[in-house]
């Protein structure tokens, strides 16, 4: 019986045989055809590896433009807090800029009311600031920041605004001077209404208001007229004004009239006033 176990063997080692051959042999054909046509070798390695490589070639392709727009981002975010502290300051400096801008036009505004208005056509005037109070005075003198060296002198009128008289001159100081208002007991000017002439004398009530006192009693008193100075006695030139009238009445004794007078003015307000140096001629 012939031993077929055998034959198979030697089919199958025959059949492996050929097989190796023909790999060998396809082999060395196409390290041949590599040495002697490179492309036609590599194009087809080629392509199978970028058909292979392409969907990992998009991917990193799509994360490489997602890191890069988020990195833009993040510089961007960086660029706009720049930005955004820059403009703060500017915003902080501009309104610190419109806030000093709001304090001159207010000072300048302040000016212009206490000392642009008075009657500098009519009066040599001298401006100062008022710089404080005489404390002793009780509130019946202000201290102002001009003095001998700006030829202020005692006996000078002071006025505020549009020519409203509030006292005068009583002492200098080379670079200062104290002005007794017109409230103060020792106060005491010439005075007349404008509407019916009534002439008498405003004199203050120990610190407590202004009094028009010692009017005739033949003189016309009425309440709201308004008072100014009469010139009389030369020591207060004739026309700025001191107030209106109020409560016009008769002395204890009837012999004269008088009223209590409203000042347009709060002496304790004022800031600026301006000394009449001399009337122009």
């Amino acid at each position: 019986m012939p031993d077929i176990f055998s034959d198979i063997k030697t089919v199958r080692r025959t059949f492996f045989q050929t097989k190796l051959s023909r790999a060998l042999i396809a082999i060395a054909m196409l390290f041949v055809l590599a040495w002697w046509n490179p492309g036609f070798i590599m194009r087809p390695i080629a392509s199978a590896a970028q058909i292979v490589a392409f969907p990992f070639e998009r991917a990193f392709s799509f994360l490489l433009f997602e890191v890069r727009d988020v990195l833009g981002f993040i510089g961007s975010i960086g660029e706009l807090k720049t930005e955004n502290e820059r403009l703060i300051r500017e915003h902080r400096d501009l309104l610190s800029d419109q806030a000093a801008l709001h304090d001159i036009r207010s000072e300048n505004e302040s000016l212009r009311k206490e000392l642009g208005l008075a009657p500098r056509t009519q009066y040599d005037l001298i401006s100062a600031e008022v710089i404080g109070e005489d404390i002793l005075a009780q509130g019946k003198a202000l201290i102002i920041n001009q003095g001998s060296g700006s030829s202020i002198s005692v006996g000078m009128p002071v006025v505020v605004g549009k020519g409203i008289l509030i006292g005068r001159i009583d002492e200098v100081f080379v670079g200062s001077a104290r002005v007794r208002l017109l409230s103060h007991p020792d106060s005491l000017v010439a005075a007349m209404t404008t509407e019916g002439e009534a002439k008498g004398a405003v004199r203050g009530e120990h610190g407590l208001g202004v009094l028009f006192d010692m009017v005739p009693r033949t003189d016309v008193l009425e309440r709201g007229h308004s008072v100014v100075t009469s010139g009389l006695g030369a020591e207060f030139t004739r026309g700025p004004l001191i107030g209106t009238l109020q409560d016009p009445r008769y002395t204890t004794d009837k012999l004269f009239q008088q009223a209590s007078v409203v000042a347009p003015v709060k002496y304790a307000d004022i800031r600026f006033v301006s000394v009449i140096v001399a009337e122009k001629l």
